[in-house]
């Protein structure tokens, strides 16, 4: 008998032909309310305590960080490094089983990353492509796993996509404001805003995206933050035979940039390494405990 920690992509109702023609589905009961009570319970303190932000993997992402001023939009990059049982939960089970359905075999967790929009005035996610922020030497296939830590709707700021952008290519994009020391990109041209789709969720409910459907957020107006926890997966990324450039990367210079190199200087390619040896053995270990379970199930 299959129990709720072994989801399969079509007890979710997930169809891989629909991700491929609108770039994005929504997903219901991907893991359980308490659950994720429990990861809200281990990121909320982080962002408390300001983890990461040394290493410049706490920032915000809407904002230059100007002295005094607070985070409209902060995110920590990699938060399992700081709870590793991040790694261990029904929720992460699921999403690697998921992502082995939608992308194949050689699918493989990239990162993952978690954003809080603070109660009242958490900023929008301007519209983008994640396949913006990467190396456009390299071809990529991904899906991000997008999983609300509270109830989200239109008040505090649930997932909005442009269906149908996923299949075209990386479409123009720019800093906010055209302040290169904000790390968000905004696109800005190539798609109709009009055709935007919100997607509520409910507690334990997700969405997944390819990296090249336009997507944003809206702000939060609601009274209680709004924390969103995401998981990337990818299959392993090749050489691109057409060259591309991504002109708005090369003017980036942001305070999360900058406090990175100065870490790393510090000794941080050492923690670095640490933690990918850590990664790697607990990956191993999870593809060990996927494959018994695989095999124990009718």
């Amino acid at each position: 008998m299959q129990t709720d920690i072994h989801r399969k992509a079509a007890d979710l109702g997930c169809d891989s032909d629909l991700l491929a023609e609108q770039g994005y589905l929504v997903l219901r009961g991907i893991t359980d309310t308490a659950e994720i009570a429990r990861i809200r319970a281990l990121v909320e303190p982080l962002f408390d305590t300001r983890v990461g932000f040394r290493e410049g993997r706490q920032f915000d992402m809407a904002g230059a960080e100007e002295d005094g001023a607070a985070p409209r939009l902060p995110q920590i990059l990699g938060p399992r490094s700081y709870a590793p049982e991040l790694g261990r939960t029904k929720l992460f089970a699921n999403a690697q089983r998921l992502a082995t359905e939608l992308l194949g075999p050689d699918a493989r967790f990239r990162f993952d990353h978690v954003i809080k929009k603070p109660a009242h005035d958490g900023a929008a996610t301007p519209w983008h492509q994640d396949e913006a922020f990467h190396d456009p030497s390299l071809q990529y296939a991904e899906i991000s796993i997008w999983v609300p830590l509270q109830p989200v709707d239109n008040e505090n700021g649930c997932m909005q996509f442009i269906p149908g952008t996923g299949a075209g290519e990386v479409l123009p994009h720019r800093s906010p404001d055209s302040d290169a020391r904000v790390h968000a990109v905004e696109c800005f041209e190539g798609f109709d805003v009009a055709q935007a789709v919100a997607c509520p969720l409910g507690v334990g409910d997700c969405t997944v995206h390819t990296g090249r459907t336009v997507h944003g957020a809206g702000a939060n107006h609601s009274a209680a933050p709004r924390y969103a926890y995401i998981m990337v997966f990818e299959r392993p990324p090749t050489p691109r035979l057409a060259p591309r450039s991504f002109p708005w990367q090369t003017d980036k210079v942001t305070p999360r940039m900058l406090r990175e190199r100065a870490w790393r200087r510090r000794g941080g390619y050492l923690v670095l390494a640490w933690r990918r040896l850590r990664a790697l053995v607990g990956a191993a270990q999870s593809g060990v405990a996927h494959a018994l379970s695989s095999r124990a199930r009718p």
